[in-house]
């Protein structure tokens, strides 16, 4: 593993030389990477471009100031890769991925006549469309030509950053403990780390069980220790469900790929049995404060923050004003959320997607996301394990709703590689 990342020390060096641009020298950052970006592209770099991207993405999400400068930075980034997009290889059909959501973005567009935070919510649904646009022939074309050091360094770009979370839990406990309790490692919060974590066991899975010759057996173990530490840590009830509903559903499936699939559906319907009774499970095996019993009922303000939305969501129950639209209309409950110890965000992608773009932009946004599983189900049915791992994961977070966060983007990436035929085969 060291011996791969010295090889590639030049490559990491220019990642961590764009951080420190960020960090020293302020506006200079915003015309020095994307002019670097275009460099890289001279010289075939297409994979340091999506892993800069993605490790930008994922400072973005912090909320130390001196990563301040990664909001930014996401943006200039994306419309760079929009424009080196036209200067890339492509496949048969480097559209296949963004095709099913197309009529999703003209309602997205449509709902933006009218809409309050109209010049916002354009910006958001333009992003939107560059990542499903952009990222899927990217992978294609890393798939194509240069598989095992793509799948290899994307793995460890993950693993970095999740190690140096740790490494600071015990260095500098308080640039990685979130208002002073709980552990978010270099993410933004703690429900971000769990997040990631989950994304990252999925990513990292399916490499590894369809590439075994890229890890050692102590490589592997490594990873999981890390990923398993950071999600413990993080103490995140959605991320730890999420990671535990894709493992449960990736034994099953790859026993019987069919029963697995009905008990997972099964389970997932019934899931209101199970949190009827989590409650008296978590508290006989004495992990009451671990789960934080005392804000299970109210979601830690979500069941509030609910509630709102879905009153809002009356007055545009099939249409709405576009993206955006849900932090408008929050905004306005400010105080009474911080009265019930809440900052505002849906926390749940169906509501904020419902609330954004109406009953008909949610149903389009979701048949773009399940033909891609459909897609991908093609060449491998462990996919839906992923599926029923995320539908938790969305449930209780809003991330799938955004484009510019360090989880959507790997989530197009996994979907990207399993519905490609050149992810599969001998190395």
């Amino acid at each position: 593993m060291l011996t791969e990342l010295l090889y590639e020390k030049n490559n990491y060096l220019t990642l961590l030389f764009w951080l420190a641009l960020g960090i020293f020298t302020g506006p200079l950052v915003y015309l020095a990477v994307p002019l670097h970006m275009f460099f890289l592209k001279n010289r075939g770099e297409w994979l340091w471009l999506l892993l800069g991207f993605w490790l930008v993405l994922t400072f973005s999400d912090s909320r130390q100031g001196i990563f301040a400068f990664a909001k930014n930075l996401k943006t200039a980034m994306m419309l760079m890769m929009g424009v080196l997009y036209f200067l890339m290889p492509t496949g048969k059909d480097p559209m296949k991925f963004v095709k099913p959501f197309i009529p999703f973005f003209i309602v997205a567009f449509v709902s933006l006549i009218g809409s309050p935070v109209a010049f916002t919510g354009f910006q958001k649904t333009v992003s939107y469309v560059l990542l499903l646009t952009v990222i899927p022939p990217l992978v294609d074309l890393l798939l194509t030509y240069e598989r095992d050091r793509f799948l290899y360094h994307l793995v460890m770009v993950g693993v970095v950053v999740l190690s140096i979370g740790i490494a600071l839990r015990f260095l500098s406990p308080g640039f990685v403990i979130f208002k002073g309790e709980r552990y978010s490692g270099l993410l933004g919060n703690p429900n971000g780390m769990g997040i990631y974590g989950f994304l990252f066991t999925v990513l990292f899975t399916y490499i590894h069980y369809f590439h075994r010759h890229l890890f050692t057996r102590n490589q592997v173990i490594f990873v999981y220790l890390v990923i398993f530490a950071s999600l413990v840590m993080a103490g995140s009830r959605g991320g730890l469900f999420s990671t535990a509903l894709f493992v449960a559903a990736w034994f099953l499936i790859k026993r019987d790929a069919v029963m697995g699939f009905i008990v997972m559906a099964l389970l997932f319907i019934s899931y209101q049995i199970i949190l009827a009774n989590f409650e008296a499970i978590v508290t006989s095996l004495g992990l009451a404060d671990y789960f934080r019993l005392e804000t299970l009922e109210t979601g830690s303000g979500r069941v509030v923050v609910a509630e709102v939305a879905w009153e809002n969501i009356q007055k545009n129950y099939w249409f709405s004003h576009g993206f955006t639209y849900d932090e408008h209309v929050l905004a306005q409950y400010k105080e009474y959320f911080e009265r019930h110890g809440h900052q505002g965000n849906v926390h749940n992608s169906w509501l904020t997607m419902w609330l954004n773009t109406g009953l008909v932009g949610l149903v389009l946004f979701s048949i773009g996301w399940l033909t891609g599983f459909i897609r991908a189900s093609h060449h491998t049915p462990l996919v839906w394990a992923l599926f029923f791992g995320m539908l938790i994961s969305i449930s209780v977070e809003s991330w799938l709703t955004a484009s510019l966060n360090p989880f959507t983007i790997v989530l197009v990436i996994i979907l990207s590689m399993l519905g490609n035929e050149d992810f599969f085969g001998d190395g």
